[in-house]
């Protein structure tokens, strides 16, 4: 939790509340982690589905919030803006009532961009969080949005938030309401519990930084134990830094692969790939897979391979890889797999 702290301090969060919500007890749960937010230096706005807000802040001020009511509601128009703006200027949240339905207004909208709101949180009644062919949609470009096929549940919800991204927000998260600790669990995990949908970097491939050596060590290490990753120190990797990759979501370190040259044999090699458990089956592993064997397109290879005892299944059922001889290896390979005594298996694709 303590990593995201410099990352939210001075952002405007921009929370839109679906006016059920405002009568229920799940809801004050939800203030109160909006008060800690505040504490740790985001600046929130609270928004509220129709034309009074008045309830809304009467929660507030039972949790003891610093908060300030706008009277008008935001149809209101530059007048009202300004008001929000004054309040968040003197470190409060605004509660202001959005005069519309619906979460996703251009009222409210329009305010979260015209004040630089880095986030528009919808908080939703009745389980409304999309879900694609019955698993949830944790995170998704707003470019993807209008190409998801097959069974989508809550669409409009997505496309209209896709539209905010496109209005200028740079994410927008749809989160069930009624779930207790949501805006803690959504905003302090590299998950989430709800779906975001952003225009921005939140899930990136990129290479190694001699800084992130000491985390991929320690997040690799349960597989060297077990024998399922070779054994490899920060001098092995510094040496070779230009062959590792990271997967990252939210700048955190979730994921790595290696793509090891050998340009006389026209081959590359697929190495040290690994997903942190807590990520597994999200379909991770499969996306360094297919960067490594896009670098390895680039390069002018005509063969990647990569070697496992631990992981046969993966590569050739998943990845489909074909299994080879270890006559197929580069010698200088072939001499170092011999000498370490590991019984690894060869997979590989020929590339075009």
């Amino acid at each position: 939790m303590l990593e995201y702290v410099p990352y939210f301090r001075d952002k405007i969060f921009a929370v839109h509340v679906e006016r059920p919500l405002v009568d229920s007890g799940e809801l004050v749960d939800a203030l109160l982690d909006l008060d800690v937010l505040q504490e740790i230096g985001v600046r929130p706005v609270l928004i509220v589905e129709g034309a009074d807000a008045s309830a809304l802040y009467e929660h507030t001020r039972v949790c003891e919030m610093r908060s300030a009511l706008v009277e008008a509601p935001l149809k209101g128009g530059q007048l009202v803006r300004e008001r929000v703006r004054e309040i968040l200027g003197r470190h409060q949240i605004p509660v202001v009532a959005s005069g519309r339905s619906g979460s996703f207004d251009p009222e409210s909208v329009h305010m979260a961009f015209s004040l630089g709101a880095s986030k528009y949180i919808a908080l939703l009644n009745d389980h409304k969080v999309p879900s694609l062919d019955g698993r949830p949609i944790a995170a998704i470009l707003e470019s993807e949005v209008a190409e998801l096929a097959g069974n989508v549940t809550h669409r409009e919800l997505l496309d209209q938030a896709a539209e905010a991204c496109r209005a200028g927000i740079p994410r927008v998260h749809l989160l069930d309401g009624k779930m207790r600790g949501v805006l803690v669990e959504e905003l302090f995990s590299e998950e989430g519990v709800g779906t975001m949908v952003h225009t921005d970097s939140y899930r990136e491939i990129r290479p190694l930084k001699e800084e992130d050596i000491p985390e991929l060590l320690s997040m690799i290490a349960r597989s060297v134990v077990d024998s399922k990753l070779v054994n490899r120190n920060y001098e092995d990797i510094a040496a070779r830094i230009d062959s590792y990759y990271v997967l990252t979501l939210d700048d955190s370190i979730v994921g790595c692969v290696a793509v090891y040259p050998y340009p006389e044999h026209h081959s590359a090699e697929l190495g040290c790939l690994y997903i942190k458990h807590r990520h597994e089956g999200r379909g991770y592993g499969r996306a360094l897979c297919e960067f490594a064997k896009r670098k390895a397109e680039e390069m002018g290879m005509e063969f990647i391979f990569a070697l496992s005892q631990s992981a046969v299944h993966y590569f050739r059922d998943r990845m489909h890889y074909a299994e080879f001889s270890r006559d197929s290896l580069p010698p200088e390979r072939l001499r170092t797999l011999e000498l370490s005594g590991r019984k690894s298996g060869v997979f590989g694709l020929r590339l075009k």
